[in-house]
């Protein structure tokens, strides 16, 4: 299937060109209209199934005070206009401090499904790019699809959703760009219900590079999500991660009961995989791990771990920690959003 995505951007035309080497992609570049009912209609009659907004629009253009927010802030308002196909919108600009802006805040800005620097989209991880512009679209289309249904659009039983996310996603929303955007930040960027890779191995305590570490997430295939974004994110239902500990695994104790070492080796004697125990830091007490370090994505326990204090948490969402590694690499970053108490016990390692 070909996507057709819709590339905006007010330079000359050589310098406008997205080039993706994907056979489904048909990248259309455009610069901006004199008007934005123009940039609309024009918008409507390419009819792209995902629009690229350049930041800046008006320096080689007419435009004098419409640059990407405001188109992106006129397409999101005419959602409940009867007809209107609502798109996903990615925010793209040379400048970093830009782009970093949009993807610290994406809930305070409420316009851009996702912002990448040119450099990153067109030369250094345009694979990736491009499969997350695919998985909005497909994104997208699944919410119309389904009719909002939460559960169709997580793929999974009504009662594995935490029933407070249907305060959020209710009868009374109806934006598809308001569901993917709160599924994509609120489940898929964030340890809870599901949870990445990194985090699955600090739980199992089985180190990623173990030679049977597939094999042993091909026996956790069952408990893959497959919702929306699925095709750009590995991620697993904890909840189901538990349950087959508990029914298959058959220990006396919950998976969180135990260390590292002594996960691996109840691993190796019911399964019979060769898998080697997950490492971190040599500073830290013990192997119990739940977390990740937000800095270095090594194992963590949350005990030798300085919680993060910069966003608050939903209620089925795990706070974020930072070991005592991974503040000493950015001591400039974490001692601005770590309690008075840790800043203070950190002085002792800088």
């Amino acid at each position: 299937m070909a996507y057709k995505i819709l590339y905006i951007e007010d330079l000359e035309a050589e310098t406008r060109n997205l080039t993706f080497k994907r056979d489904n992609f048909d990248v259309i570049s455009i610069p901006p209209s004199e008007s934005i009912d123009k940039i609309i209609n024009d918008i409507n009659e390419i009819n792209p199934d995902l629009i690229i907004l350049d930041y800046i629009l008006t320096e080689g253009s007419s435009l004098k005070f419409c640059n990407a927010p405001t188109i992106a802030s006129t397409l999101r308002s005419l959602t409940a206009v009867e007809g209107f196909k609502e798109r996903p919108i990615v925010l793209m600009s040379n400048q970093d401090n830009i782009v970093n802006s949009y993807r610290k805040d994406y809930t305070s800005h409420d316009l851009f499904d996702y912002a990448i620097t040119k450099q990153n989209a067109t030369k250094v991880c345009t694979e990736k790019f491009i499969n997350k512009c695919i998985s909005f679209i497909v994104a997208y289309k699944k919410i119309a699809e389904v009719n909002f249904d939460v559960a169709k659009i997580l793929q999974t039983d009504k009662k594995n959703i935490h029933s407070k996310i249907f305060f959020y996603l209710n009868d009374n929303n109806k934006s598809i760009y308001e569901y993917s955007r709160f599924i994509f930040e609120h489940l898929i960027r964030c340890s809870g219900m599901i949870i990445g890779e990194d985090v699955l191995s600090a739980r199992l305590g089985v180190s990623k590079d173990s030679h049977d570490w597939q094999k042993l997430k091909d026996i956790l295939n069952d408990f893959q999500y497959t919702g929306i974004f699925s095709n750009s994110h590995n991620r697993w239902w904890m909840s189901s991660i538990d349950n087959w500990w508990n029914d298959n695994i058959d220990e006396k104790f919950s998976l969180r009961h135990y260390n590292a070492e002594e996960r691996v080796e109840i691993l190796k004697s019911k399964t019979g995989l060769n898998l080697i125990v997950a490492t971190s830091s040599n500073k830290n007490l013990s192997t119990v791990y739940w977390t990740i370090c937000k800095q270095t994505k090594l194992p963590l326990d949350p005990f030798d771990g300085i919680e993060l204090l910069e966003e608050e948490f939903m209620p089925w969402q795990d706070s974020d920690y930072v070991s005592i590694d991974g503040y000493l690499e950015d001591i400039e970053k974490y001692s601005k959003i770590v309690s008075d108490l840790d800043r203070t016990e950190m002085r002792k390692y800088s």
